[in-house]
């Protein structure tokens, strides 16, 4: 069973916020200055590669403390990279209850998809063939993209299970989304197209939401798990993959303004985690 508390209260990781903030937020900025203030996170492969280097923060901050604790700490921090043997269960919550939660409420709430995004296919094809291919697409963008593997060793890997240690799963969840979302303040305010065109401060609390909602999600699959990083890096793929697709008005038709687009994102995974809450035991 997953040890998630000790008798011994844990003080706040303090110095890995810290530490993961300076060098994520180092990375974005003086590459920003250094590259003229692009307005565009795409203008350019210098300036997607320094945000690139800067999502790296996560991890880096989690492997130098964790060397800092000692060598076994380390390789125990690292071993959770490879640990394939975390259960079918931990797959299976990984891989489909975010993308069926997503496909849900996209057809409940009316989105239609674009004639263009459509290719000709039918509605009812395309909904039934691009979430499901977003479990695929979440393969490359976990082997390729520095989120899923630069930021859950510092997200997932280090930070949850010290914050379970001394409070529960609800209240790690919170202090993890908030951070998370936060952490991303230097690219949200520098391109406007990483806000979806939205303004900053209507999208800030927007974001935090949804990465708060995330964060539930993510903390469920890790103890689903037993602490294997492994299903969280896929998820981490799969989300970032349904990310640049769902609710978005190049790919659906609807109503919904690009604000509501992210509380449905948000809905989605409160609901994916809520069809993994753990249910109260049964037995007197």
């Amino acid at each position: 069973m997953l040890k998630t508390k000790t008798d011994r209260p844990a003080s706040f990781p303090w110095t890995f916020v810290g530490l993961t903030y300076a060098i994520s937020w180092t990375v974005w900025i003086t590459g920003w200055f250094a590259l003229g203030k692009p307005e565009q996170p795409t203008q350019g492969g210098a300036i997607f590669a320094f945000i690139l280097v800067g999502s790296f923060g996560p991890g880096l901050a989690a492997a130098i403390l964790t060397m800092r604790g000692g060598r076994d700490e380390f390789l125990a921090w690292a071993r959770a990279f490879v640990n394939l043997r975390c259960g079918w269960r931990a797959y299976a919550a990984a891989l489909l209850p975010f993308p069926l939660a997503a496909l849900l409420l996209t057809v409940l709430l009316g989105y239609e998809p674009l004639t263009d995004a459509a290719g000709g296919q039918p509605a009812w094809t395309f909904y039934a063939t691009i979430f499901p291919a977003a479990i695929l697409n979440g393969i490359v963008t976990a082997a390729t993209g520095a989120g899923p593997i630069g930021e859950e060793g510092g997200w997932r890997g280090y930070l949850l299970p010290r914050l379970l240690e001394s409070g529960g799963e609800v209240r790690a969840s919170l202090i993890i989304g908030v951070i998370w979302a936060l952490w991303h303040l230097p690219p949200m305010a520098m391109f406007s197209e990483w806000r979806g065109g939205i303004p900053f401060w209507t999208y800030l609390p927007l974001y935090v939401v949804f990465a708060t909602a995330l964060s539930f999600l993510f903390t469920r699959v890790w103890l689903i798990g037993r602490g294997s990083l492994v299903p969280i890096i896929w998820l981490h793929g799969i989300v970032n993959a349904i990310g640049s697709m769902a609710f978005n008005t190049r790919t659906w038709a609807s109503p919904w303004s690009q604000e509501a687009a992210a509380l449905f994102f948000a809905a989605a995974g409160l609901l994916a985690a809520a069809s993994l809450a753990k249910r109260p035991s049964t037995k007197g």
